[in-house]
Parts: C-alpha cells; sequence; structure tokens
C-alpha cells in the first residue's frame, strides 16, 4: 500500500507492518504506533539519502516494522563498499537519534518522557536488530557485501542466506520453547517465518541481478537508438573492482587489457567483466578473463 512519496520516491506499507500498527492502535497505543512509524521512516529516509549521495536511482521504499527495504534501480550489487555503506546508513543514523533523544531527554522539558524513552528504546532495537547478519536486514546484506569480495555475489548471497535460515529455525525453536514455558516475546514466533522466506526472495532474486544489469543496457540501446562504446585500458593484474569504478551507464565499454611491457593480450567486454564480479569476486585480475587461442 503507498502512503506517499519522499524526494519522488514511492514509500509503501508492507501489509505485515499496516497490521503490526493497527494492532498496536486497537490496543489503544496509538502514540506508541505513531513513534514505531516514525523512526522506521525515518532509518529508511536515511537509507535513501546515502544512496542518493552514490548516485543510486531508489524506485521505492518498503516498510516493515523492524525497518525497510530501498528497491534501488542501479547496479549496486556490484560495487560492496558502496553496498555495505548504503546498508550501515540506517542503524547508525538510528543510534545518532538515540544521542539526540538522549540529550532532549535529560536537558529540556519539551515532549512527554515516556514517549521519549519510547523512540529511544524503539532506535536502540530497530539498530540493532538491523545489525544481525542476516538477510534482508543491513546486517546481512554487510555480511554478503564482505563475502563478495572473495567469492563474487551469487556465492556470497548464498551462504548469507543459508546463514539466515540456520538463525531463523534457532528464533523459531527458541521462541515456540519460550512460549511454552510462558517466558518470551511472541515476536520472535512472527519474525523468524518471515526472515526465512524474505531470505529465500533474496537467493531466488540473486540470479537474476546480471540479468537485470544487460536488460537495463538494452533499455537503454532501445530507448536511444544508439548506445556509446567505449575503451578502457588495463594492465593484467588490475582488479576488477578497479575496472569497474571506470563504468558509466550510458556507455558500453570495451576494456584492452595489455601486459607490463605493454603488450595487447586481449578484449573484455563489459558484460564479461560485470558476469565474472557476481560468479567469481571483484578481487579477480582482469587476465582471467581473456581466452587463451
Amino acid at each position: 500500500m503507498q502512503i506517499g512519496r519522499i524526494f519522488g520516491v514511492k514509500i509503501v506499507f508492507n501489509w505485515f507492518f499496516f497490521f503490526f500498527l493497527f494492532f498496536y492502535a486497537l490496543l489503544g497505543r496509538l502514540a506508541e504506533s505513531l513513534t514505531l512509524f516514525t523512526v522506521v521512516l525515518l532509518h529508511d529516509f536515511f537509507h535513501l539519502v546515502v544512496a542518493r549521495g552514490y548516485g543510486l536511482t531508489v524506485k521505492e521504499v518498503e516498510l516493515f516494522p523492524f525497518g525497510g527495504m530501498a528497491h534501488i534501480d542501479d547496479l549496486l550489487e556490484y560495487d560492496p563498499k558502496v553496498e555495505s555503506r548504503v546498508a550501515l546508513a540506517g542503524p547508525l543514523f538510528n543510534i545518532f537519534l538515540v544521542g539526540a533523544a538522549i540529550i532532549i531527554y535529560t536537558n529540556f522539558d519539551i515532549l512527554e518522557k515516556d514517549i521519549l524513552l519510547f523512540f529511544i528504546r524503539c532506535n536502540l532495537v530497530i539498530a540493532f536488530f538491523n545489525l544481525l547478519p542476516l538477510l534482508p536486514l543491513d546486517g546481512g546484506r554487510v555480511l554478503r557485501a564482505n563475502l563478495s569480495k572473495r567469492f563474487g555475489y551469487r556465492r556470497a548471497t548464498t551462504q548469507a542466506v543459508l546463514i539466515t535460515k540456520i538463525l531463523s529455525v534457532i528464533f523459531l525453536i527458541i521462541g515456540t520453547a519460550g512460549l511454552y514455558f510462558g517466558s518470551t516475546n511472541f515476536s520472535l514466533i512472527v519474525i523468524a517465518p518471515f526472515l526465512f522466506f524474505a531470505a529465500q526472495k533474496e537467493q531466488s532474486q540473486a540470479a537474476y541481478v546480471f540479468v537485470r544489469y544487460l536488460t537495463k543496457k538494452h533499455r537503454e540501446l532501445d530507448r536511444e537508438g544508439i548506445l556509446k562504446a567505449g575503451y578502457i585500458v588495463a594492465l593484467e593484474d588490475t582488479p576488477l573492482k578497479e575496472i569497474i569504478k571506470q563504468f558509466t551507464h550510458k556507455n558500453y565499454q570495451m576494456v584492452l587489457v595489455i601486459s607490463p611491457d605493454y603488450k595487447v593480450k586481449g578484449t573484455v567486454t563489459e558484460g564479461q567483466i560485470i558476469d565474472a564480479v557476481f560468479k567469481r569476486g571483484s578481487h579477480l585480475p582482469i587476465r582471467n578473463l581473456i581466452k587463451i587461442k
């Protein structure tokens, strides 16, 4: 359900979050419900600001009770450093808000203390929960970004999804056992299946990231009728991550690979490089993509 736009980006309520807030309001806790909504919105707003700062195009932001998910229309996944920074932006901003709220709580009397304390608790819970190494949480995206430097995006996603599924099952067991003994928070039982199936969705989408990248290039070619090709010259030991930094959205890049004595070793296309990054990692030297004739 769309609730509005920020900087032209659609803000969408996930049905799970909608019923969560509605349930809170029915219990007579409307102020807490609105506070939680505000905290989640601020969390995702800062994701949006940092993504825009890197020149990324954000299509929409989907809000969940524990945070949100920004749907980015650019190929964020090929740059692990940028993916990590965008992911960490939300939790770090929550921690900043906690510090600001504590200053207000201890020095000013402009807001109700109970609401201010609830605001602090919400920010702490959302910040630290999102830092757990579980997809699609921010911590899971940081984990995947670090793994992808070594293993490539697809394998890193598979490993992060496996960790998420294992911990989701553990959460469900703990929640169910606690419910039986009357000593747990019911939210564990609700969140565990959600994380399990959300991680499964991340894994299925990972297979289409490279296709999505090429499709975007094809759309640009169809729309403009022409797409400029550009040449980049790189030494054969240059890691793919350094070459990708030279790519632009408007050009299709061809990379001329040369040896240390400046002899031409071969030519590698942009598509081959992106595919190799997803499958084998961004630290791979470009010489590994040259076919031996």
